[in-house]
């Protein structure tokens, strides 16, 4: 059978349910924490700095393209204004390789200034955040700070984060896997700036509280993606078997659900069925499809038990990042009638 090509209706119609996005409380108070950074910092004193940190997942590319989008790039009658730099680190920058990527995120030629040593690139990056209006730099994948063959080098590089904030008296936002936060506190004079730190986590269930967060952004998103009829995501049906697949990763989680949804929109349906979840579980998760159980009360389910976190102690050799560790499996009936 032929694949069906998708009229141009059904394409924006799916772009726009892959471009929703649903924030909770949580999320908003750290993107408000965001917008201090950037405008408190302009009433003199130092720069107000954060990290926001989490495993692959939990929602940071998501939380710094919606920052990005409201702080995009303009031009006005004589001049480009940049209120925001976003730079993503590379893996054992050296100190003079950071400055060149934030001149690059600038705008600039990179070639131009590939032989400049650190003052002088410094020097270029202070003229410019005035030219330019900067306001705010975001360094993305942070954790790359730790990745060096030295410690000698980890502190070149955090001594350059620190440099960065000094000589340009802009505020800087890290984002990273949660072991960034090593690398941070590595530099006491680069942690006592970095004192706002907010971990992403994800969803859980085991707790009322937290079970009903997750119901309602569940809820919440299938309000929002504006379908003729809602899909019932935050009842308790299809809601824990979705968290059974995905861990209460929301990457994943949006991953099984975003494509239960494309798969109405092709058959112009006017809602996600317990069916098209069903299908999508088994594209994005067929290892662990919760749809496919009959019982609800039989589902069984893990929650993290402890983040990724930087080994100090690890031996010479042996990869110093632990991964993240979950809970043993339990049924639903079990934790749901413990609560």
């Amino acid at each position: 059978m032929m694949r069906q090509e998708l009229t141009e209706l059904q394409k924006a119609k799916i772009k726009e349910i892959r471009n929703t996005r649903v924030w909770m409380d949580f999320h908003l108070s750290v993107i408000d924490e965001m917008y201090d950074c950037k405008d408190l910092s302009k009433l003199d004193g130092e720069p107000i700095c954060m990290a926001i940190y989490g495993d692959t997942g939990a929602g940071k590319s998501e939380m710094m393209e919606m920052f990005k989008n409201d702080h995009k790039r303009y031009e006005k009658v004589n001049s480009t204004v940049i209120p925001v730099v976003y730079t993503v680190l590379p893996p054992k920058v050296s100190g003079n390789g950071l400055l060149r990527k934030i001149i690059k995120s600038m705008g600039l030629g990179i070639e131009d200034y590939k032989d400049f040593e650190f003052d002088d690139l410094m020097e270029i990056i202070v003229e410019m955040v005035d030219k330019l209006g900067v306001e705010l730099f975001i360094i993305d994948e942070a954790q790359g700070l730790l990745e060096h063959d030295t410690r000698k080098h980890l502190y070149e590089a955090t001594e350059c984060i620190k440099a960065l904030i000094i000589a340009t008296k802009r505020p800087v936002i890290l984002f990273g896997l949660p072991w960034c936060i090593t690398a941070i506190e590595y530099n006491p004079q680069l942690a006592s700036r970095f004192l706002r730190r907010r971990f992403l986590a994800p969803f859980k269930i085991s707790d009322e509280k937290s079970r009903a967060e997750y119901f309602a952004f569940l809820d919440a998103l299938d309000d929002a993606f504006g379908l003729e009829k809602k899909a019932g995501l935050g009842e308790s049906k299809i809601a824990l078997r979705l968290f059974a697949a995905s861990r209460g990763n929301l990457r994943v989680l949006r991953g099984i659900i975003d494509q239960a949804a494309t798969y109405a929109i092709s058959e112009n349906a006017s809602t996600i069925t317990f069916d098209r979840l069903k299908k999508a579980c088994s594209v994005c998760c067929p290892a662990c499809n919760a749809f496919n159980i009959e019982s609800l009360k039989d589902v069984e389910f893990v929650e993290l038990a402890k983040p990724s976190y930087w080994d100090k102690n690890a031996r010479r050799g042996q990869n110093p990042v632990v991964e993240q560790t979950f809970t043993q499996e339990q049924k639903l009936s079990e934790a749901l009638s413990a609560t």
